[in-house]
C-alpha cells in the first residue's frame, strides 16, 4: 500500500531522486504507469475538469510512458503530465536541472495571454525582476533565445500537441521563471522596442526571503502593517506574530500583507494568525475529500473552525493577496474574510488547488504532490474562484512600478477611520 501524506507546501518532489530510482533492478512501464494513474484518479481532488480532456491527456501521456526504457525517462512524463493541469499544487519529481522552476515559488515575473500574446501580468516585489525595472503590460517576446510562442509550449514536451489558452499561459510563466538554478535572459516589446534583460536564477529570492525575519511590521500613521515572507509552514510565525500584533495594539486598524507566501504553510499558523481577530468561535474554511466518495461512495464535507487567541485586536482590518499568494495563504485570505470579516484586496491569486499530499510511487521510485482535498469558502465558492472585496489586475507591481495593493488599503483604511 503507498503511504499518503498531508504536508506543508515544501515539495517532496525537490528532494535528490533516491536510491531505487537509479537501481538496476527491471524497470516495468507499463506497471509504472498503471501505479501512477490508479493513484492519480483516487486521489487528485481536482481530476474532474472543464477545461481539460482529462481522459485524452492521460492517454497521450500513457502512449509516450510506454515507450520509455529507464526510471528518469519515465519521471520526465510523469513530470510533464503534471504540468499539463496547470496546477502548482500538482508536481512529480525527483526534479533535475533540466526542469523549470517551481511556480509560484521559483518565480517573480505572472503573464498573461491573450490575443496570441504574451504579457507581463504582474512582477514579483523586490525580485531581480522588478529592481531590474520589468513592469505589467510589457508584450514578452522571447525566453532565453526562444520565441514565446514557442517556449511556451516547451515544458509540455510532446504531451500538448493543442494546448488551451490557459495551458499556454502556464507554461509561458515556466518559460519566464526559467530552468532550475539557472539565470535567464528575456526579451521584452517596450514601447515598440525591444529591450533584453539578463536576471539571476529565480530562486535566488527564495533563498534570501528564508535567511531573512519570518516577518515584518510597520506603521502608517494610525494603521499597523504586517507582512510575512513565506513563513506560513513555519510553526515560529505563531509567537512572532503573536508579538507583533501586541506591538501594534494601539493602532486603530490594521493591513496584513500576504503577497509573499507563494509555498503555503499549515493550518496551526493560519489558525493562530485569525483567532486575533474573531472574539468567538468562527468558521473559516469548508474541506471535501472526494477520495472518500470514490473509493467507498460516502462523501465527507466538513467545515474547520477557529477560536480566539490573545492579544485580540478590534480595529478593522485589510488583508492582501497576489500572484505569490499561495495555497495557505489563499487559505488565510479567504479565511480572514470569512472568520473576520476583514475587507480583502487582491489580484487573482496562485491557485494552488486544495490541500497539499505527498504520494511515493513505488514502481517508478517518482513522487508526485498533489491537492487531496478540495477546498471552499465557507460560502461555498472554491477557494481557486474567489474574488476579493476590491479585485485588482496587479497587486505588487503597477505599470509605473508602484504599490497598488497598499496604496489601494491605505486609502480604503484611512475613508474607514475618518468615518469612525
Amino acid at each position: 500500500m503507498l503511504a499518503l501524506f498531508m504536508v506543508a507546501p515544501v515539495y517532496a518532489a525537490e528532494q535528490a531522486p533516491s536510491a531505487q530510482s537509479k537501481g538496476a533492478d527491471t524497470f516495468d512501464a507499463g506497471q509504472a504507469w498503471q501505479e501512477f494513474e490508479d493513484q492519480f484518479r483516487l486521489f487528485y481532488a481536482y481530476a474532474q475538469r472543464s477545461d481539460i480532456d482529462v481522459d485524452a491527456q492521460l492517454a497521450r501521456s500513457k502512449a509516450l510512458a510506454l515507450q520509455v526504457i529507464d526510471r528518469d525517462g519515465f519521471r520526465k512524463i510523469l513530470h510533464q503530465t503534471a504540468l499539463t493541469f496547470s496546477d502548482p499544487h500538482f508536481i512529480v519529481g525527483p526534479f533535475d536541472e533540466t526542469d523549470y522552476s517551481i511556480i509560484p515559488t521559483g518565480s517573480d515575473i505572472a503573464t498573461r495571454y491573450l490575443g496570441g500574446r504574451f504579457h507581463v501580468a504582474d512582477v514579483r516585489a523586490g525580485s531581480a525582476a522588478d529592481k531590474a525595472g520589468i513592469r505589467p503590460g510589457w508584450q514578452i517576446v522571447s525566453a532565453d533565445g526562444i520565441a514565446m510562442n514557442v517556449a511556451a509550449i516547451r515544458p509540455y514536451g510532446q504531451l500538448l500537441p493543442e494546448p488551451t489558452d490557459r495551458q499556454r499561459n502556464y507554461g509561458a510563466m515556466l518559460a519566464v521563471s526559467g530552468l532550475r538554478n539557472q539565470p535567464r535572459t528575456l526579451v521584452f516589446e517596450v514601447d515598440g522596442k525591444n529591450r533584453t534583460i539578463s536576471l539571476p536564477a529565480s530562486y535566488d529570492l527564495g533563498k534570501s526571503i528564508s535567511a531573512g525575519p519570518l516577518l515584518e511590521t510597520d506603521r502608517n500613521g494610525d494603521i499597523g502593517i504586517i507582512r510575512i515572507n513565506n513563513a506560513l509552514g513555519n510553526n515560529d510565525l505563531i509567537p512572532a506574530f503573536d508579538q507583533a500584533v501586541a506591538g501594534l495594539s494601539d493602532t486603530r486598524a490594521m493591513i496584513i500583507d500576504l503577497r509573499n507566501t507563494p509555498s503555503g504553510g499549515n493550518t496551526e499558523v493560519a489558525r493562530s494568525i485569525i483567532g486575533h481577530f474573531v472574539t468567538d468561535t468562527r468558521s473559516y474554511q469548508i474541506h471535501e475529500i472526494p477520495s472518500l466518495e470514490r473509493e467507498f461512495t460516502v462523501p465527507r464535507r466538513f467545515i474547520e473552525q477557529v477560536k480566539p487567541r490573545n492579544p485580540q485586536y478590534q480595529g478593522p482590518v485589510v488583508v492582501l493577496g497576489g500572484r505569490w499568494t499561495g495555497s495557505m495563504g489563499e487559505g488565510l485570505v479567504i479565511g480572514l474574510d470569512a472568520a473576520a470579516g476583514a475587507y480583502t484586496i487582491a489580484s487573482d491569486m496562485a491557485d494552488l488547488l486544495g490541500a497539499l499530499s505527498n504520494i511515493t510511487l513505488e514502481k517508478s521510485g517518482a513522487r508526485m504532490d498533489l491537492g487531496t482535498e478540495t477546498l471552499f469558502h465557507v460560502n461555498g465558492t472554491p477557494r481557486e474562484d474567489y474574488i476579493a472585496d476590491m479585485p485588482l489586475e496587479s497587486a505588487d507591481r503597477d505599470a509605473h512600478g508602484r504599490d497598488p495593493a497598499m496604496r489601494s488599503a491605505l486609502e480604503y483604511l484611512g475613508r474607514e477611520l475618518d468615518r469612525s
